[in-house]
């Protein structure tokens, strides 16, 4: 029965764009009017959970047709992240490689390096710890001047604070593997390198703008988890303003 529903939803909403929670629970209704207000509310987290939907932001979906953004884990990333893992138990942190950017840019980065983003309280421990590993270059939130001149090589790390409640994921560092590293999720990406011109001073202007549009074009983006992170960057009006402006096909009706 599931899979008749999912094909009738996919052929009434396919090409639609964006639709509303009041839309998609009428459409339901009309398919089995004895439906339950709660068997409606399960139904609609079912059909997001099993990606025949994607929700874009809270009460508002469209068809699935992008896939979920999931980057690729190194071997060396995942032994970065076995000293903060190990070192530092239960602690908060984030940690990427902007190589994974050359996904979404028109010019590809020569050369690239590690983010790792932990709870502020605990920013120097870990950079002493790393530091003390002497295999890599180490730099504790550098400025301007020290990214564009030192900053340069796949072995250099740099330390930054974590802002609460940043929207991030677990992926396995090996298939079926049970060990885990905290990464970035796509929505975050793009507010940090919109947020942040300093450490991201070789993806601005058109360059960033291909990045946004790439990442809207191929993958899922969750607006309301974007929009609350931006928020949270004191970014909210202006990133806002930025998609509306450049990006309107993609956000038309989503933000407010």
């Amino acid at each position: 029965m599931s899979k008749i529903i999912d094909r009738q939803i996919s052929k009434h909403f396919k090409g639609k764009g964006h639709f509303n929670r009041d839309t998609l629970s009428s459409f339901l209704t009309d398919l089995d009017p004895e439906i339950t207000e709660s068997v409606l509310t399960w139904r609609i987290h079912d059909l997001v959970k099993r990606k025949v939907i994607d929700q874009v932001k809270m009460g508002v979906y469209t068809i699935s047709d992008k896939v979920a953004y999931q980057p690729f884990v190194s071997d060396k990333l995942a032994r970065l992240s076995k000293i903060v893992a190990k070192e530092f138990d239960e602690l908060d942190y984030c940690l990427w490689s902007t190589e994974w950017l050359n996904d979404f840019t028109r010019h590809q980065l020569g050369t690239f390096f590690y983010i790792l983003e932990v709870e502020k309280d605990f920013v120097e421990e870990v950079f002493n710890a790393y530091s003390e590993s002497k295999q890599y270059r180490v730099y504790l939130d550098p400025k301007e001047d020290i990214m564009e001149r030192y900053v340069e090589s796949e072995i250099s790390i740099i330390i930054k604070p974590l802002i609460t409640r940043s929207p991030i994921q677990k992926i396995a560092i090996k298939e079926k593997s049970k060990d885990k590293v905290y990464v970035p999720t796509l929505e975050k990406i793009l507010i940090d390198v919109y947020s942040d011109a300093v450490t991201f001073y070789a993806i601005q202007g058109s360059e960033m703008d291909t990045l946004f549009e790439n990442a809207l074009k191929r993958y899922q983006v969750n607006f309301t988890k974007l929009i609350s992170y931006a928020r949270r960057r004191n970014k909210e009006e202006q990133i806002k303003s930025y998609l509306e402006n450049n990006f309107g096909d993609f956000v038309k009706d989503i933000l407010e």
